[in-house]
């Protein structure tokens, strides 16, 4: 059985290694640099997009989808609000067998970083109307396809946060398709997205 002395003398040999990873681990989490797996929704918060792209263009974009429930057209996802959402026409589902897309067409070509879609959040519907692949596509101003990704939405609300390796130039068209959804999941037989930021 260990002295009181020999107890006392492991504590004191312990007491700086612990005191330096308390340190360092209350450095991290003042700095923003813990490891932890952060939840992709925080992290979205915290990066937000800009949304640079639409602010500055927003009157002169012109939008387009494939279909829209009445009340709840394309706009309602380049508003800024991601609790308003752009629903599709009943039927216009993938899982249904359609290609449900929306478009942003600028007035002129712009430099693209960064777009983030987020999945429809509008009440009383947050759930059954969610797109889980999709296709992302930016096009030139002859329609030209410049880059294309076919990805899983992650993270607790199924978001999609893309970031070009490079700026992209010559960017006259952002379209988006569900490739596969909840479609068929809801009364409705429909699906929505919350909103598209550019940047």
């Amino acid at each position: 059985m260990p002295t009181k002395l020999s107890q006392k003398v492991v504590a004191t040999a312990l007491l700086p290694g612990v005191l330096l990873w308390s340190l360092a681990l209350w450095g991290s989490v003042l700095l923003g640099t813990s490891t932890a797996q952060e939840p992709a929704e925080k992290r979205l918060a915290r990066e937000a997009n800009s949304n640079s792209l639409i602010r500055e263009h927003r009157k002169a974009i012109v939008l387009s989808n494939s279909s829209s429930w009445s009340g709840w057209p394309a706009d309602r996802a380049f508003d800024e609000n991601p609790k308003t959402s752009w629903f599709t026409a009943r039927g216009d589902a993938a899982a249904l067998g359609t290609k449900p897309w929306i478009a942003a067409e600028f007035p002129a070509d712009v430099t693209v970083k960064r777009i983030t879609l987020l999945s429809n959040r509008e009440p009383p519907w947050e759930t059954g109307y969610t797109i889980l692949v999709g296709r992302l596509e930016l096009l030139d101003g002859d329609g030209v396809v410049l880059f294309s990704r076919d990805d899983e939405l992650g993270g607790e609300r199924a978001d999609m946060d893309v970031r070009l390796k490079a700026p992209l130039a010559k960017v006259r068209k952002i379209r988006f398709t569900s490739l596969r959804d909840e479609g068929d999941q809801n009364p409705y037989d429909d699906i929505a997205i919350g909103e598209i930021l550019v940047e």
